[in-house]
């Protein structure tokens, strides 16, 4: 027993583990067609645990289903929605969904087309799905959950067409292969769905009996959904039957059990038959209160079944109240399905043939129980609560004085409760029930006694092990201690450090960025516009380097600043000293147009060091067709900036040993700054530098690979 329980424990940990990987895997996967697989296999994960949430996941993929391409996704979510469809009871979205998004293609996994011909044949609108064509088509390749499906859904065909032997044929059957199948729920379910088909053929110790096997298998497997309709389907019984106080327990627990599960379809069925509970108890307006429930959330979901049971309800609760329900019941008998449910159609005449009944109409209230009558396929069929024509006929006759007519329905009243089974089975229903409530209480006392004992002998470990587990955490909490002080303070002395390095090397490149020379020659042109009386290039000169200087010194401290800003540094630098040289050179600054669009951001003035060293030593004024360009783009995550010149090269400006320093100083101060930002975004950045004209060695290639940086969204 003990080896029993701790296989579903940890059956349960490990499905709960595996849903939660999957919901992990879904957020890693940006391929939609893998993310659609994934989806499929977290839908089984859920339905095994809790039927609601999985056809809420089916809704949230429906409304998303525009994200995955392809017909066969497309098919395959349709058949998704058609069996969310038919769990809801909405009959008429199903068949409208099956016939047109899922039944023209066929599917190229097995088991998508094995689930497509089951719900085909849920419908049952040709040949093609019939059950013996699809029995024949059942091979060995389905497991036993798969060949379970086909015979629970034959049989609840049968059952819908009232074929009782051959109904609980094929729930015999999927029971057989339910009890090898790999599932436990698969086995609850075939079990509750043989006590459904036992039920409506007036089965009702059966049915019970095989609902309370269901509840156990379900408390043993710890899962708490699969009590619900068991709990549901007992209620149900035991109000037939007018065992209403266990009616009341069970519909207790399971209403406490939905609202626990959030289970909207499960508290629906629940204030349904809360309904029929409180009318049997003569509390009608808490029975119409109950009703309206239920009845919205039928309507909501398109479930007409229910949606006419509850309304039907309400309409009984409101003639006992003394309200006008001529015209109600008129719309109900005026729907043409009626004998599409033979059973609710023999309520609704019963219930209106009452309402005749009270208002003395004899004539039309004994036709309306005749109809209730006739509806039935045969009198095996025959409800506790139908049973009762026979009983008002015979008031209906007597009241008419047709004497004898009165004896012959008294008789057949008198005959069914000799023969009906019901009434034969009440006491055993209600010792079933009542043992089954009280096999449950010892079950919860066995468990609080064994969770007591755990503890106590935990308890006991735990206090033989308190001392020395102490002890060790003692130690292991000074050592992490120690260990995050000395962590603390050599982090904070490695960020001292860096701070302190780079606020150095800022400082250092806002001093060497703008080499004085440049800063002197700008003032000599100035001087010398002022000097040739030239007021409109000096003003225009003096606009441009005042602007510059003012972007220079506000942004040299930064370490990023927008592509954008550099870019217009860069022009105003590259104008400034156009202008000095009497544009003896031309120069292009070109940046791809998804770093602009996408707001990227740059070291400032980075790349000014190499634009001053080619026009400086690689004298482009002095070049024929001069020309110097920067040009930035990204690649792999990473932003590419090149600067070319073809200036006379580095061979020949290399012959002063002023010029050698310069540059060597430049180049040093622009690594470091690159070894600065590897360290920090953890990359590969890196500066090489070329010949343009390897041949002639003229001209001067630089290229920078810097880390890709956008500016934040605000």
């Amino acid at each position: 027993m003990f080896f029993l329980i701790a296989q579903i424990f940890f059956g349960w940990q490990l499905s709960a583990q595996s849903e939660n990987k999957l919901r992990q895997e879904l957020q890693a996967t940006k391929d939609k067609t893998s993310q659609l697989q994934v989806r499929l296999r977290l839908l089984d994960a859920i339905y095994e645990r809790n039927r609601n949430e999985w056809q809420k996941e089916i809704n949230l993929l429906v409304a998303q289903r525009q994200a995955y391409t392809g017909a066969e996704n497309q098919a395959l979510i349709s058949l998704l929605a058609a069996e969310r469809a038919q769990y809801l009871g909405d009959t008429k979205s199903m068949i409208q969904i099956f016939n047109q998004s899922v039944e023209p293609l066929t599917f190229s996994n097995a088991k998508a087309n094995w689930r497509k011909k089951i719900v085909g044949c849920a419908i049952a609108t040709n040949k093609k799905y019939h059950y013996a064509k699809l029995l024949q088509q059942m091979d060995r390749r389905l497991n036993n959950r798969e060949q379970t499906a086909l015979y629970l859904q034959l049989a609840q065909n049968f059952s819908a067409t009232f074929q009782k032997d051959s109904a609980i044929w094929a729930s015999n059957m999927a029971l057989q292969l339910a009890k090898r199948a790999d599932k436990k729920w698969v086995l609850i379910n075939a079990m509750q769905q043989q006590a459904q088909i036992y039920w409506q053929f007036n089965l009702l110790e059966q049915a019970v009996q095989r609902s309370i096997y269901a509840l156990q298998l379900a408390e043993e497997a710890q899962l708490d959904h699969y009590k619900l309709n068991p709990l549901l389907l007992i209620a149900s019984i035991s109000i037939e039957v007018k065992n209403y106080n266990q009616a009341l327990t069970y519909l207790k627990l399971a209403q406490e059990l939905a609202q626990s599960e959030k289970d909207e379809r499960s508290q629906a069925f629940t204030n349904y038959l809360l309904g029929r509970y409180y009318l049997g108890t003569h509390q009608p307006d808490k029975a119409s209160a109950a009703a309206g429930l239920a009845y919205r959330y039928f309507a909501d979901v398109g479930n007409e079944r229910y949606q006419n049971r509850a309304r039907l309800l309400m309409i009984t609760t409101m003639y006992l109240n003394a309200e006008s329900v001529e015209l109600p019941f008129a719309s109900l008998l005026s729907n043409n399905n009626l004998s599409k449910d033979p059973i609710y159609a023999a309520d609704l005449n019963y219930e209106y043939g009452q309402y005749l009944l009270s208002k003395n109409r004899l004539k039309a209230a004994k036709m309306a129980f005749q109809s209730s009558l006739n509806y039935l396929p045969n009198e095996g069929l025959l409800r506790p609560k139908i049973a009762n024509v026979y009983r008002d006929l015979a008031t209906i006759a007597q009241k008419t004085g047709q004497l004898e007519l009165a004896y012959q329905y008294q008789q057949k009243y008198a005959k069914w409760l000799e023969n009906s089974p019901v009434w034969r089975s009440a006491a055993r229903i209600e010792e079933m029930a009542a043992a089954n409530l009280r096999e449950e209480r010892e079950r919860l006392i066995v468990n609080q006694q064994a969770s007591i004992e755990r503890a106590q002998k935990e308890r006991e470990i735990l206090e033989l092990q308190r001392d020395r587990q102490l002890f060790i955490s003692i130690i292991f909490i000074v050592a992490i201690v120690f260990g995050v002080v000395i962590y603390v303070l050599r982090t904070q002395q490695i960020k001292t450090k860096q701070e302190q390095r780079e606020a150095e090397l800022s400082q250092t490149l806002l001093r060497t960025q703008m080499n004085p020379h440049f800063v002197f020659n700008a003032m000599s042109v100035i001087q010398s516009y002022i000097y040739e009386n030239d007021p409109e290039k000096s003003s225009q000169f003096l606009v441009n380097f005042s602007r510059l200087m003012r972007l220079i010194l506000e942004n040299s401290p930064k370490e990023f600043i927008p592509i954008e800003l550099e870019r217009e540094i860069l022009d105003k630098y590259l104008t400034a000293q156009k202008m000095r040289f009497e544009h003896r050179f031309d120069y292009e600054l070109s940046i791809s147009d998804d770093l602009l669009f996408n707001k990227a951001m740059v070291s400032p003035m980075i790349t000014q060091p190499f634009i001053e060293n080619a026009i400086e030593h690689g004298q482009l004024h002095t070049v024929k067709g001069g020309k110097i360009g920067v040009f930035m783009h990204a690649q792999d995550e990473q932003l590419i900036i090149e600067i070319h010149d073809n200036g006379v090269g580095r061979k020949k400006s290399a012959d002063t040993k002023k010029l050698r320093t310069h540059k060597s100083m430049a180049i040093d101060i622009t690594r470091e700054r690159i070894a600065i930002l590897n360290k920090k975004y953890k990359f590969n950045g890196s500066l090489t530098i070329r010949d343009l004209d390897p041949i002639q060695q003229t001209g001067t290639a630089v290229k920078l690979v810097l880390p890709l940086k956008y500016e934040p969204e605000q």
